[in-house]
């Protein structure tokens, strides 16, 4: 009621002292002109229609209107009346304006320039940006704001923006202006008081008595262009919580006061936390609602409208990165650097290591590790960040029931931290969110990316357990986290730690859970990566690693001979490179010879006989050099050679024991890569029956180590039943298919993926031989696709010659020919003989 009559009140004395006794509409603007010559302060012609009825109230009038209002009736005399008001004349002074405009503008974008974390010219522009401002400019839009979580890159899109917009030589907008400024200038302490109007005044040095805003409008309505006022920087600015609500209400006013200067628009980049509290003070408005544009990108969950950088732009800025470095970036760090802030982190590393490009994540856990030194431990308030986020780690049951927790748990926390909790949420450690639970609004606190919640959720645990990483340290994460998508994760934060620490002992401790194919050969190959990354900085690891046989262990794992995993062949050739001992060294090269002869790749042969050569092999029954010289030989349609090697393993498809192996022994990765050598030779210089007998007498020789199921049990066990499935079908060989199927099903499967293609093989044989054409068709094009992209060529020319029979038996001689086609073509591109296959 009281502020009604206030309004009243008000509306009386300013006809009074104009002297108007019956208003109309058109009153209202020489009201308005009047209040501006007077005062130099702008209320709009709409607002003056609004107060007195001839337009709908959308929302109370703010603090500014009234207090101008109540001014212009105290301090203006009532001999003026609406006679002697004259109108406002508006000097085209469009060229003055724009040189005001942009020496402040270039000067902030030569700021941005300089400050720019990696050098300007590697950044990009942001396309999604570009599109959006030409749908704001053309709309009946005052205002709209970047909005996004730290670390998002906003200020480099707007530098981006106004160049492309603005200032390039085929500008879009070259008729309209632009102001470019930061908040921490705009929005000084001295100027406070000043509203936004005649701080750009002030900015500008305009020098008019008229209303600046209507004085911009004019002149800017006269080149067919915008004037654009682009706010940046609001982050940097202390100001005390009752100051921002004076700053966010200001801002308010403005855009009210543009609803008549349709030539002005107001562009500004927030922070997430900023927005919401600015979109508090507004969200009641249906006019200052309707006037703002989203974005097409608004996300309501993570108030954003900046998405992250998109695949093409994050290659776009690697490549400019790397602009030496040929080699492909690992796709996962490409999917980790489509967060800007990780891009600056990113480039230090590059800075400091141009190699610095591995397969697994290490690059990430380097990352996040320095992102968290730089924003919590090198910052202030760090105690207090830490114990607030130790508090959150509990609450959420230390990852287990949730990974956010209500606001209203920490109430003793945002009360003894508070400064360490907003400083949190404005580098984007932690973010607030809103959720309606039975119609009922409650606030939440969540960490803003998953991996600072698992990196903290790592430290929690480890001072659980004293900072001690043992046995039951990775026990208690394999048991507590099965099934949670934390697992693997925390397990490669303490992998990592392990490293770092030089632990090597207790890392043993990590082969001892039951890890999966997968599992355990990206664990091999992280722990490889980081060794190496570690190196160049300590040359003591290496040495380390020597004293604690660990290669010892890293090889008893090597002998599951995953050759479709893309981990597992890489992480041979990263053991490769830390590896110092001729031991270890010959086990890696003869793995990596498997693999170059199940691709056919006779330069590769080549390369890893000339680095086998100089390696002392007599701990092994056979030479793995000359198991590729022979096959070699074969390839080139060369006279075979080692006569007496190949004398010694005919004795052993006889079941006789020429290589002295002791029965019952349990077999090592040595002997297991021996055997599949040997099993290669006979696929080139044997047939189906001898492959099956040097299979049977290895059985033989290691009965009580075929029982126990290991990953080399089981891949001797499918190449049986392939063999078995050639020459042998039956029972015997449905009873091997339906053992494989059931291992195969199980929810920790036993069998690696290379396993898993030869079982699909076994199938598509044993489909053939029930003359069930259509499964086996389907299961042999699967497994060819497969071959085909791993490059494992030699498995695909069984394939080809399956597919080629079962198309000749169903007289479809288009497809034979197809099939005979595409298989030549392969082994022409290998340069390998037509005859052998």
């Amino acid at each position: 009621m009281e502020y009604n009559n206030r309004l009243d009140e008000l509306k009386g004395k300013i006809l009074s002292k104009l002297g108007i006794r019956f208003i109309t509409p058109a009153d209202c603007k020489i009201i308005s002109i009047e209040i501006s010559k007077r005062l130099n302060k702008n209320v709009s012609e709409t607002t003056i229609k609004r107060l007195f009825g001839f337009a709908t109230v959308k929302h109370k009038f703010s603090t500014f209107t009234l207090t101008t209002l109540a001014e212009y009736v105290e301090n203006v005399s009532a001999n003026h009346n609406k006679t002697n008001i004259t109108s406002i004349s508006f000097p085209a002074e469009w060229d003055v304006i724009k040189k005001k405009a942009d020496v402040i503008t270039i000067f902030t974008l030569k700021t941005i320039r300089n400050r720019s974390g990696i050098p300007y010219d590697l950044t990009i522009s942001r396309k999604f940006a570009e599109h959006d401002f030409v749908e704001f400019f053309n709309g009946d839009f005052i205002f709209t704001s970047f909005v996004s979580q730290p670390g998002y890159g906003k200020t480099i899109l707007l530098s981006h923006l106004i160049e492309n917009l603005f200032y390039k030589p085929n500008a879009s907008y070259k008729n309209s202006s632009v102001l470019f400024i930061q908040a921490s200038t705009f929005f000084k302490k001295d100027t406070m008081h000043l509203h936004i109007e005649e701080k750009l005044k002030l900015q500008m040095q305009i020098e008019t008595d008229e209303n600046v805003l209507q004085y911009i409008n004019h002149i800017q309505a006269r080149n067919d262009g915008k004037f654009f006022l682009v706010i940046d920087g609001f982050s940097e600015l202390m100001m005390k919580k009752e100051d921002k609500t004076i700053l966010y209400d200001s801002i308010i006013n403005l855009i009210c006061s543009l609803e008549d200067c349709r030539n002005i628009k107001l562009v500004m980049s927030m922070r997430s936390t900023t927005w919401t509290r600015f979109y508090d003070r507004m969200r009641h408005s249906s006019f200052l609602k309707a006037k703002w544009f989203p974005g097409n990108y608004f996300n309501l969950h993570e108030l954003s409208n900046v998405p992250p950088l998109s695949e093409k732009e994050v290659e776009i800025i690697i490549s400019k990165i790397n602009y030496l470095d040929k080699k492909e970036i690992n796709p996962r760090l490409k999917a980790q650097l489509k967060f800007p802030f990780h891009i600056q982190l990113y480039y230090q590393l590059k800075e400091e290591d141009p190699d610095f490009n591995y397969y697994t994540n290490i690059t990430f856990y380097e990352l996040v590790s320095r992102f968290i030194q730089e924003k919590i431990y090198r910052s202030n308030y760090y105690t207090e960040k830490i114990l607030f986020l130790k508090k959150i780690i509990q609450l959420t049951g230390y990852g287990k029931t949730s990974n956010s927790v209500e606001k209203d748990s920490l109430i003793a926390e945002l009360s003894a931290f508070r400064n360490a909790y907003m400083e949190l949420l404005a580098d984007g450690i932690l973010m607030e969110e809103k959720r309606s639970e039975d119609a009922h609004p409650k606030e939440y606190v969540r960490f803003l990316h998953p991996h600072m919640f698992e990196y903290f959720l790592f430290v929690e645990i480890l001072e659980k357990f004293h900072l001690q990483i043992n046995k039951e340290f990775f026990n208690y994460i394999n048991e507590e986290y099965d099934y949670n998508q934390v697992r693997f994760q925390l397990l490669q934060w303490a992998t990592r730690f392990l490293i770092k620490t030089g632990n090597f002992r207790s890392l043993k401790s990590l082969f001892k859970l039951n890890l999966n194919s997968y599992e355990t050969n990206y664990i091999i190959l992280f722990i490889a990566e980081e060794i190496k990354y570690r190196s160049k900085y300590n040359n003591e690891i290496l040495g380390i690693l020597e004293e604690d046989k660990f290669h010892d262990i890293i090889i008893s794992k090597l002998i599951n001979l995953d050759f479709i995993d893309s981990c597992y062949p890489e992480a041979i050739v990263a053991l490769v490179e830390i590896a110092r001992n001729d031991e270890h060294l010959l086990m890696y090269y003869s793995i990596l010879g498997v693999m170059e002869i199940i691709r056919l790749d006779k330069e590769g042969m080549r390369d890893i006989i000339k680095k086998l050569a100089p390696l002392d092999s007599s701990k092994w029954m056979i030479n793995p050099a000359d198991i590729l010289e022979i096959i070699l030989a074969k390839l080139n349609g060369e006279p075979l050679i080692h006569q007496d090697l190949l004398a010694q393993i005919d004795e052993f498809k006889k079941g006789n024991n020429p290589f002295l192996i002791k029965e019952n022994q349990q077999m090592e990765t040595r002997e297991g890569v021996t055997y599949v050598l040997m099993l290669l030779v006979n696929i080139f210089l044997g047939d189906a029956q001898s492959a099956r007998h040097i299979i049977e007498n290895i059985v033989s020789l290691h009965p009580k180590e075929i029982k126990r199921k290991s990953s080399f049990d089981l891949y001797i066990l499918s190449l049986y039943g392939i063999y078995g499935a050639k020459l042998y079908p039956g029972r015997k060989t449905d009873q091997i298919e339906n053992i494989m199927v059931h291992l195969s099903g199980k929810t920790h499967s036993y069998l690696t993926k290379y396993q898993e293609s030869l079982l699909t093989m076994f199938q598509a044989e044993q489909a053939y031989y029930r003359k069930e054409y259509s499964l086996a068709i389907d299961y042999a094009k699967d497994c060819l696709l497969l071959f085909k992209r791993n490059e494992v060529v030699l498995n695909a020319m069984f394939m080809f010659n399956l597919l080629i029979s079962i198309y000749t038996d169903l007289e479809n001689y288009d497809l034979v020919n197809e099939y005979k086609y595409e298989k030549l073509c392969l082994l022409d591109d290998q340069q390998v003989s037509r005859q052998l296959f």
